[in-house]
């Protein structure tokens, strides 16, 4: 038997509801808005360096955030890693046999210039709070001269777990 589990109205100071992406909308831009704050005072200059890819990924001023914004208000958990993305950002990683650079989809990702696109991935992981575990996506655009600018971040549904239930094909 499967347990409900219910949210409370605020993690972390984010609203779960999911008619609440106008309030995510404005903490998202605060979260942002602190990051370079934190990022002039640490002498980072709008960058954090990421592990995996060995390189310096850029937070970029309307053009980081306003992917972001309208992609991490649809629920709690985007908000969430947003208010994280200098960790996210930091320890994001390739999943096991996925590929990490792609083409550039028409639109924003080539309006915004990006030669190449990297995905990498971040785990949410709390062994007290089961809804504190999940998995972000972290959306890396690439422009000709090399500089990596951090572009989205958004929650991604996982359905590894489901059971599954043996076919009558014989």
């Amino acid at each position: 038997m499967e347990s409900t589990i219910i949210l409370p109205e605020f993690i972390s100071g984010i609203p779960t509801a999911k008619n609440q992406s106008k309030e995510r909308r404005s903490l998202i831009a605060k979260y942002y808005e602190n990051l370079w704050k934190r990022l002039q005072r640490e002498g980072h200059n709008n960058r954090i360096y990421n592990d995996y890819l060995g390189v310096d990924v850029f937070i970029i001023q309307n053009e980081s955030d306003k992917k972001t914004i309208n992609a991490a208000s649809r629920n709690w958990q985007s908000t969430y890693a947003v208010k994280h993305l200098y960790n996210v950002v930091k320890n994001a990683f390739c999943k096991e046999n996925t590929v990490v650079f792609f083409t550039p989809k028409n639109g924003t990702q080539t309006d915004n210039k990006y030669k190449n696109i990297a995905v990498l991935y971040y785990d949410f992981i709390n062994t007290d709070i089961p809804y504190l575990n999940f998995k972000v996506k972290l959306t890396i655009g690439i422009r000709s001269n090399n500089k990596h600018v951090q572009y989205c971040v958004n929650k991604i549904e996982i359905n590894e777990k489901k059971s599954t239930v043996p076919s009558n094909s014989n």
